[in-house]
């Protein structure tokens, strides 16, 4: 054999057993990779249920489980009671819970829930919900409804004012049988400007809610003021804007109007003694991703924490959920902080108040 042909058959082969080896590695690294995951561990992760869950887990949770191989555990509804309630036992079952900002902030000042991990939850938010104990999940907005068969975009109420105005629309208003977002309407209502509702006037505002006390029927789960506005129990309602366009979606005969909307951000608690704190965190950030973001966005119309989700929505989805410039002039946050250290106190004068009507 010429020494040409030697050299030649010397490359081949090793080609040959570099390529082997090659193969023989991605397979070894690949069954690594598929033995990290089967060894992820798991997640307890609590929400509202219905189609905020069912929009969570098809464009969230699937996604992360693959992603990470953590197993993910749904359990519905979020339940603030039963949270205190574990962590005061110490026997602390969830990771993670989706629940509003506020009370977020008062349950971690109150020593029931985790500091965020800021070393694990890296995705940039509005500063406005990156918090020492909650992190924003998503926005929805408090907002006026209305049934469509009755009212038009042009004769329904534009503002709180209009809302409370019995003369000029007579008829049942369904409102959210809690103090958060009733008392802001009712300042509002009465000549309170957005930017100088906080501290709450309490006085104004009960003795505001005093002058159509007669005309309100009360809600307490959000699915049920669409329900109220479809079946005529309500002409009128404070809403949450997700669950009125869902509903409008579904053929339902309402429609809102985001003027005035008090926005929430509904945000991520990681309860005190969780047994996946790091799982949870890791669930945060993944979740906090602005195609995450976009994407239960586009199943369900609630607005995103992070500002690069909403380019990654069209102009159409944009306005829907009450985001576009123009109408984010015209909406406020609630305020987190004088929620969380005056949630306790308003609520029991609220109670007291609705017995006495």
């Amino acid at each position: 054999m010429s020494a040409k042909k030697i050299v030649q058959t010397f490359l081949v082969s090793s080609l040959i057993a570099v390529m082997a080896a090659a193969c023989s590695d991605s397979k070894e690294n690949t069954a690594q990779s598929q033995e990290a995951k089967k060894d992820a561990g798991q997640l307890v992760f609590v929400d509202w249920g219905g189609t905020n869950t069912d929009a969570r887990v098809s464009q969230n949770i699937k996604p992360f489980e693959e992603h990470t191989g953590i197993s993910v555990t749904v359990v519905t509804p979020s339940d603030y009671a039963k949270l205190i309630a574990m962590v005061e036992n110490g026997t602390t079952e969830w990771d993670v819970m989706n629940c509003d900002a506020y009370w977020g902030v008062y349950a971690g000042s109150k020593g029931y829930l985790e500091d965020i991990d800021y070393s694990i939850v890296t995705i940039k938010l509005d500063k406005a919900v990156e918090l020492q104990h909650v992190v924003g999940a998503e926005v929805y907005a408090s907002v006026i409804s209305y049934n469509s068969n009755k009212y038009t975009s042009e004769t329904a109420p534009k503002n709180w004012a209009e809302f409370f105005d019995t003369t000029k629309f007579p008829g049942k208003r369904a409102m959210w049988q809690y103090p958060v977002t009733v008392l802001e309407a009712a300042l509002l209502a009465d000549g309170v400007p957005m930017d100088k509702l906080y501290p709450l006037d309490l006085d104004r505002a009960f003795a505001k809610l005093d002058t159509i006390k007669d005309s309100i029927v009360w809600w307490t789960k959000g699915a049920q003021p669409s329900q109220m506005l479809a079946t005529g129990e309500a002409d009128l309602a404070l809403a949450w804007s997700g669950r009125i366009l869902t509903a409008q979606d579904e053929g339902s005969p309402v429609a809102l109007n985001y003027n005035e909307g008090m926005r929430i951000a509904a945000g991520w608690v990681v309860p005190k003694g969780a047994p996946n704190k790091e799982n949870a965190m890791k669930f945060i950030n993944f979740v906090s991703k602005a195609s995450q973001q976009a994407a239960f966005s586009s199943q369900i119309p609630y607005g995103s924490t992070n500002p690069d989700a909403v380019k990654l929505l069209s102009a159409e989805q944009v306005d829907r959920i009450g985001q576009n410039p123009e109408q984010i002039k015209h909406e406020f946050y609630i305020d987190n902080n004088y929620w969380a250290e005056h949630l306790s106190e308003v609520t029991e004068r609220f109670n007291a108040w609705l017995l006495n009507q």
